[in-house]
């Protein structure tokens, strides 16, 4: 499994570039991503569609022969056809950083079992934490277990505060995505301690998993992220991000989205 990560700066990511890039992909991709109001989240999109090009790109697949499809709730899968072996993956963004998690992953295909979920590490505005960790917790239903509000409230540092409850979030959202269930899944069901680092779903460990933290630091800014993917078997591990230095591929979008267009048009 490897994780691939772009950092999307929007004063470096000429409009020329941005309509090239549109070009190459497949006219419903590119209706979509027009959609956007923000160019910024047009670019994160788009940006989102070429790595898992890339990917097929890299194996060999010519542009005209990529396919994708999507599952009923939306997470997207490959169907490119003579994948062996097939190609398991999942995209996820938040302000600057644009990330895929990719892996030979050969269960419950057709989307696979694999899920990746990025966040930056930051309270919006002057908001407190206190209430952001609130209003993400309790938006439209109950997100957060007791144990982990009770984590996070005990934790004096403020930082080590939003770390923990980022740690949280992000390991529920990876869960899911790679179930393939996003906002049909209840995250209290899921409970991650970061202190111990330990996930449980419905009070237990779910076997077969692997779940890998990560940070990503670009500036003075601090991202969190969190890999699931089921592997089978009867153990469950989280990997700790000090045990996981300089595993994340980092690139910078301009370059990227550049010599993407050369070497899949070419």
């Amino acid at each position: 499994m490897q994780v691939r990560a772009i950092i999307y700066e929007p004063d470096e990511f000429p409009d020329e570039l941005y309509q090239r890039a549109l070009l190459l992909l497949d006219p419903e991709s590119s209706a979509r991503i027009k959609k956007f109001y923000r160019r910024e989240d047009a670019c994160r999109t788009l940006i989102g569609r070429f790595l898992p090009r890339m990917l097929l790109h890299d194996r060999g697949v010519a542009l005209s022969a990529m396919e994708f499809a999507a599952t009923e709730v939306g997470k997207p899968f490959i169907t490119t056809q003579g994948l062996d072996p097939p190609i398991a993956y999942n995209v996820s963004h938040d302000n600057g950083l644009v990330v895929v998690a990719s892996s030979n992953n050969t269960h419950n295909p057709p989307a696979f079992t694999l899920g990746i979920d990025v966040m930056k590490v930051r309270v919006p505005g002057r908001e407190s934490l206190a209430s952001f960790v609130d209003s993400m917790a309790d938006q439209a239903r109950p997100n957060l277990t007791t144990l982990e509000r009770r984590l996070i409230a005990s934790t004096a540092d403020q930082d080590q505060a939003l770390e923990r409850f980022f740690w949280m979030w992000t390991a529920k959202e990876a869960y899911t995505k790679a179930l393939g269930l996003g906002l049909g899944f209840d995250f209290q069901r899921v409970e991650f301690d970061p202190a111990e680092d330990t996930l449980r779903v419905d009070g237990r460990k779910p076997a077969g998993w692997i779940f890998s933290k990560f940070v990503v630091l670009r500036g003075g800014d601090r991202y969190q992220g969190v890999v699931a993917e089921f592997v089978g078997g009867d153990e469950t591990t989280v990997v700790a991000e000090s045990q996981l230095h300089n595993w994340v591929a980092l690139e910078h979008a301009a370059p990227f989205i550049r010599a993407a267009i050369q070497r899949i048009s070419g």
